[in-house]
């Protein structure tokens, strides 16, 4: 895994390069002195896993996470200071680190990325992209691109994570036949949904990061045991 450190302290920074280098999954790509240089980095590079300190002048932590959320990293959250700790996860943080940090809790949480970022590369293996006629033209959708797919009668429509659509004459159970079950699940008589891109289910509503859509009350409770499995 591709990782860096994002930290205003160079003893911080010293101290995590460290701990990275005991672990030959870990790839450590650079370590930054705030936020701002991390993002150049990302510009031209995919990160797997950031070690992010929270407060830091110019650009804090939970600020710099909050605009890589298009960004497939990873986050561990390194701080002094515990009253963070919900607010990193609400920014879908892997884990919550508080310093002093010693090597055995910096080791439970790289363990903890590692099984995450293997069951990611495994949904990759299995989601193997549809092929789709949309106006004539033959289209390919990758099923990791998926957020949702809604039903307008006789056609569906697929949306995907970079807010594009895709609108093929097709039934919602044709779709859901060809749709890996262990990523892909039913909620609504309209709607299906990638179960990785849940963040909050409130209610009857479920939540795909900033999209809201309806749940049916049957359907609710397995929705919940497959949420709370992630």
């Amino acid at each position: 895994m591709k990782c860096i450190v994002i930290d205003d302290e160079r003893i911080a920074r010293e101290g995590l390069n460290q701990f990275i280098q005991e672990f030959d999954f870990l790839e450590n790509m650079g370590s930054f002195s705030n936020a701002y240089l991390a993002l150049e980095k990302l510009k031209t590079e995919t990160i797997d896993l950031i070690f992010l300190d929270i407060q830091m002048p110019f650009l804090n932590g939970l600020e710099f996470a909050k605009m890589i959320t298009d960004k497939p990293s990873m986050i561990i959250f390194t701080t002094a200071y515990s009253e963070f700790a919900l607010k990193g996860y609400k920014v879908n943080s892997v884990d919550y680190l508080l310093k002093p940090i010693f090597f055995d809790d910096f080791q439970a949480s790289v363990f903890k990325a590692k099984k995450m970022y293997d069951l990611m590369l495994q949904q990759e293996h299995i989601m193997k992209p549809l092929f789709f006629k949309e106006n004539g033209v033959l289209v390919k959708v990758h099923l990791t691109q998926i957020l949702y797919i809604q039903s307008m009668q006789n056609y569906i429509e697929i949306y995907l994570e970079n807010r594009k659509r895709v609108i093929v004459h097709y039934t919602l159970k044709n779709i859901l036949n060809q749709l890996p079950k262990d990523f892909f699940l039913q909620i609504h008589k309209s709607y299906i949904v990638n179960t990785k891109y849940i963040t909050q289910i409130d209610g009857l509503t479920l939540y795909l990061k900033d999209i809201n859509l309806p749940i049916a009350r049957n359907r609710k409770e397995g929705l919940l045991r497959i949420f709370l499995s992630k």
